[in-house]
């Protein structure tokens, strides 16, 4: 469901395919959670700052080389793999929709141009740019805090108006921990695809086997 509204988010902001999303649109998407992060919320900065205007931003510094690379063995992955790809159309469940709602969010920010390795890392370190940039200009600045990692609980703890937890800052999500992630779940969308494709597959079966007996 999630990834089916982030897709038609998606192609009604940047395709003109549908209503824009509303307020209510948005709640409906998000009401449950206090915090988004990543793509695709970081590519509505400006619906999300106009239905939740009091809500704070926190940018993460980051150099964009650094970003692009990260990028390029994580979520560029699933959006390219021929895995995730096969599963899209065999798996009901998660595969079918977070993979083809990837391919089109990067298309409609970054752009297309993907054979050339060159003009690709141009049209994601643009987009990233043009991003911060706009969410500079969009959301006060009273409202944004100008984040390192490497600054740890305090300077995001007192932004957020929360006590500084008394164990270390996380560094969890790195390429390793989500090749591990990813691994997990494409395992699970085979189990689920295999259990829901497995009646048609016997059914072949018997069929292919009746015309052999017939023939």
């Amino acid at each position: 469901m999630d990834c089916y509204m982030w897709k038609a988010a998606i192609e009604a902001k940047y395709h003109n395919k549908g209503p824009k999303f509303t307020k209510a649109d948005w709640d409906s998407l998000l009401g449950n959670f206090e915090a988004v992060t990543d793509v695709p919320p970081a590519a509505f900065i400006p619906e999300l700052h106009e239905a939740y205007p009091d809500a704070k931003l926190i940018i993460i510094q980051r150099d964009p080389d650094s970003w692009y690379k990260s990028c390029a063995h994580t979520v560029m992955r699933i959006a390219d793999t021929t895995e995730l790809k096969v599963l899209s159309y065999l798996d009901r469940g998660l595969a079918m929709h977070i993979q083809p709602m990837l391919v089109i969010l990067f298309a409609s920010v970054f752009g297309t141009e993907y054979k050339d390795p060159i003009k690709k890392k141009e049209n994601w370190t643009k987009g990233y740019n043009d991003a911060y940039e706009e969410a500079r200009r969009i959301v006060p600045k009273e409202q944004c805090l100008e984040f390192s990692l490497d600054e740890g609980w305090e300077p995001l703890c007192a932004f957020l108006g929360r006590d500084v937890p008394q164990k270390p800052f996380p560094k969890e999500n790195t390429s390793a921990s989500f090749d591990v992630t990813i691994r997990r779940l494409v395992n699970q969308m085979w189990v689920r695809a295999a259990r829901q494709n497995l009646p048609y597959l016997l059914a072949g079966g018997m069929v292919i086997a009746l015309l052999s007996i017939f023939q």
